[in-house]
């Protein structure tokens, strides 16, 4: 008797090991440059921080309303632009960054005949959610007092 619970038990430990780690594979996103790669439009820009704070300009470009409905076009090669609602295009390169295991999309903004390996600022924004037919980057904010807000960006389209 004492010999069938045992191995019940031994069984059961052991059915509990490969589901944890068959969990733990299928919950980690594989991210490559074709996650991204397509056309794709801001469908929605939510705040997460106190509404007394005021964002002016993101990626010292306009004010964040105005990344509302923009165009994005994201090459597989890194190149790629986005586009404002009042016509304003701007070039990018862009690629995958990987800190600490959390994946972040970052890019470059590209002035005139710039080479991305000359440009030294540029942007980095957290991936929050990966679908098929969209994604959710977040933009973290210095507040004051050392406390963090952020942006979360909505891009909807097709790859």
């Amino acid at each position: 008797m004492k010999k069938l619970i045992k191995i019940n038990l031994l069984s059961a430990v052991i059915a509990l090991l490969f589901a944890a780690c068959s969990t733990s594979k299928n919950t980690q996103i594989k991210i490559t440059p074709g996650t991204f790669a397509g056309n794709w439009i801001i469908s929605d820009i939510k705040l997460d921080m106190p509404s007394d704070f005021k964002v002016n300009n993101v990626f010292d470009e306009a004010p964040y309303q105005d990344f509302m409905g923009s165009r994005w076009n994201l090459i597989r090669n890194g190149k790629g632009s986005f586009t404002l609602n009042n016509g304003t295009k701007q070039d990018i390169y862009w690629s995958i960054y990987n800190q600490d295991n959390e994946k972040m999309f970052q890019f470059k903004k590209l002035e005139d005949n710039d080479k991305a390996k000359n440009v030294e600022d540029g942007y980095r924004l957290q991936v929050q959610q990966i679908g098929d037919t969209n994604f959710v980057l977040r933009s973290p904010l210095n507040l004051s007092e050392g406390k963090t807000g952020y942006i979360s960006y909505t891009f909807s389209g097709n790859k």
